[in-house]
């Protein structure tokens, strides 16, 4: 399947245990959508009013996860999605799902109601979040993967340093991590690279300031370590599966 993406819309995640991955989210300082309505998403303030920026939570038999690439037109499943404020507004949203497409779990969407992601009381979240910037994948042979995604997205790729390809259509990057490379870059977790291939692993998000969020874990007991930067790094099994990279911005 080929598409001209806009940019990365969200980072989909289907999982065994919705119910305990929110709560370690939550943990992390993040606000999240209703609880009692699927998906739970943490929605970010995106770069474009038509584009939306977000993470979303789904029950699933198995854990996958999956990119969402934000398209114009789009024809595919069509679904809807409503949560109440704590206002008692209702805002609804309808988006349209693409096929499934390889070699990294990516799809097509085309979202018809993008303010739906941006309410304010769901933009903002204690651990001073601002943004999903990039997302992680882990694979065999980075610069081929990112050759056979950048045909089918119509995006941009460069490479960063050996052992890590980037792939570009929008605001948001997706990095392409060998597997030593990835775990060299993030030693300071002491995390290995999964052994099935290619998988998307992490994200990072962009934040206001290091300190906070640090203030923040220790009151929550959520281990993590830091680096260069003052990067906040948060190894999968804190989060509920992903690799969790906080970049301050201040």
């Amino acid at each position: 399947m080929k598409i001209s993406a806009r940019d990365i819309d969200h980072l989909s995640v289907n999982d065994t245990d919705l119910e305990t991955t929110a709560a370690k989210l939550q943990q992390l300082g993040f606000n999240l959508t209703p609880e009692g309505v699927e998906p739970r998403c943490i929605c970010f303030q995106p770069d474009s009013d038509d584009i939306p920026n977000y993470i979303e939570l789904l029950a699933g038999d198995t854990t996958r996860v999956a990119v969402a690439l934000n398209v114009e037109e789009l024809e595919g499943e069509e679904r809807t999605h409503a949560w109440e404020t704590e206002d008692g507004f209702e805002v609804d949203v309808g988006v349209v799902i693409g096929e499934t497409g390889g070699p990294l779990p990516w799809f097509a969407v085309k979202n018809e109601t993008p303010d739906g992601f941006m309410e304010p009381e769901w933009i903002v979240h204690p651990n001073g979040a601002l943004g999903m910037m990039a997302i992680h994948a882990v694979a065999e042979n980075p610069r081929e993967t990112a050759k056979a995604l950048k045909v089918a997205w119509g995006g941009k790729t460069e490479e960063i340093f050996d052992g890590c390809m980037m792939v570009k259509a929008g605001s948001v990057e997706l990095l392409i991590w060998s597997p030593l490379a990835y775990q060299l870059e993030y030693k300071a977790l002491e995390i290995m690279a999964p052994q099935n291939l290619p998988v998307i692993v992490g994200a990072a998000i962009a934040i206001e300031r290091s300190r906070p969020l640090q203030a923040l874990l220790r009151a929550n007991n959520v281990p993590f370590a830091l680096t260069e930067g003052d990067r906040v790094l948060i190894a999968p099994e804190q989060s509920g599966g992903l690799m969790l990279e906080f970049m301050p911005q201040t």
